[in-house]
């Protein structure tokens, strides 16, 4: 063979070379744009599905919102079903203020007297005769705080409040079970007691709401009176009292607390202790709160509300007695027991 011919084969393998390496190459890159076009495709079906999903989980999240709030007013609605059953059951039920008293106990009461806790547990024997629940406290009477025995043996109205006293004192009535009623609501002037189980057991310095806090209960009952907001009840205006420093060891709430209404802002003055002026911030339409000393209210100190007279005298809402708020009450039957006074209005 000669070297031309040989020549000649070299390049026409190497040109076939050349061309299967470009095939190759080509062939590699449409591979690669495959590839890259599947992958395309199954990426966009990926964003295309989880847009899907994510869209159909959003119905199905808003389709659970909606049934989670039809279940919330279902239950909010048997929640204040309960709690209207709650609070009438615990006192206020019914077109009288007086309802709640009358329901625990239906008692004479007479004018408070100064006792020894020996001589409270003798008159609560007494009293025992006619009272089941007094007659069990008397028998366990060193269970008992003298407060009680002695506030319980002036008042035999409160005879249900002293039974369930070792139950409560530890663990008082949630302060949603506080709320006043819907007939206590209906009244003009509803009579809140201070030993009403609804706040009642509720811490009031060293004491409790229904031994010491006649203050915060004649101010809730003003408050009520003048502005129409139930949620100013006794309880409240004793937790405001304790904050701010209104209740006094050993001595109860302040007067300051009289001149420092919470909640609301109201016209606050302090008339006269005549007849005439008292009368006169009634007829302007104030709420009377009166600070009295010893006599038929109380054997220490004690405050009443007087909301408005008539011809037989004074009405005057007691919130530590039935009997007492209702009669009513001559100005010579009181005048001499009121130590300061103010007059409310809005």
């Amino acid at each position: 063979m000669t070297q031309g011919a040989r020549s000649g084969k070299n390049v026409n393998r190497s040109r076939t070379i050349k061309s299967r390496g470009k095939k190759k190459r080509i062939y590699e890159m449409r591979k690669r744009r495959r590839r890259k076009r599947i992958l395309f495709v199954l990426v966009s079906a990926c964003f295309a599905l989880m847009a899907f999903k994510i869209k159909d989980t959003n119905v199905q999240i808003e389709e659970v919102k909606a049934a989670l709030e039809r279940a919330q007013a279902v239950y909010e609605a048997e929640r204040q079903q309960l709690l209207d059953n709650a609070a009438d059951n615990a006192g206020g039920n019914g077109q009288s203020a007086y309802v709640y008293a009358e329901s625990i106990a239906a008692a004479e009461v007479s004018k408070p007297v100064r006792r020894t806790r020996a001589e409270a547990v003798e008159r609560l024997k007494e009293l025992g005769n006619d009272n089941d629940e007094i007659a069990r406290i008397a028998e366990n009477e060193a269970e008992y705080p003298e407060e009680l025995l002695m506030a319980l043996a002036n008042n035999p109205e409160m005879s249900d409040f002293a039974a369930n006293y070792r139950e409560y004192i530890k663990e008082p009535p949630a302060d949603e079970l506080s709320r006043l009623t819907a007939s206590e609501k209906e009244q003009e002037y509803p009579l809140f007691l201070q030993w009403d189980r609804r706040w009642g057991y509720k811490p009031y310095g060293e004491s409790c709401i229904g031994l010491a806090g006649c203050g915060p209960t004649c101010l809730s009952m003003a408050l009520f009176y003048l502005t129409g907001d139930a949620s100013c009840t006794p309880d409240k205006v004793a937790e405001y009292s304790m904050k701010n420093g209104f209740y006094v060891e050993g001595t109860g709430t302040a007067w300051a607390l009289m001149e420092n209404v919470p909640f609301h802002k109201l016209k606050i003055t302090k008339p006269s202790l005549s007849r005439a002026s008292i009368v006169g911030a009634l007829d302007r339409g104030c709420v009377i709160i009166c600070a009295v000393g010893s006599g038929d209210f109380t054997t220490a100190g004690h405050f009443v509300v007087i909301y408005g007279y008539d011809e037989d005298g004074f009405m005057v809402n007691d919130p530590n007695c039935v009997a007492r708020s209702m009669k009513r009450w001559t100005y010579d039957e009181i005048a001499g027991q009121i130590k300061s006074i103010w007059a409310y209005e809005v």
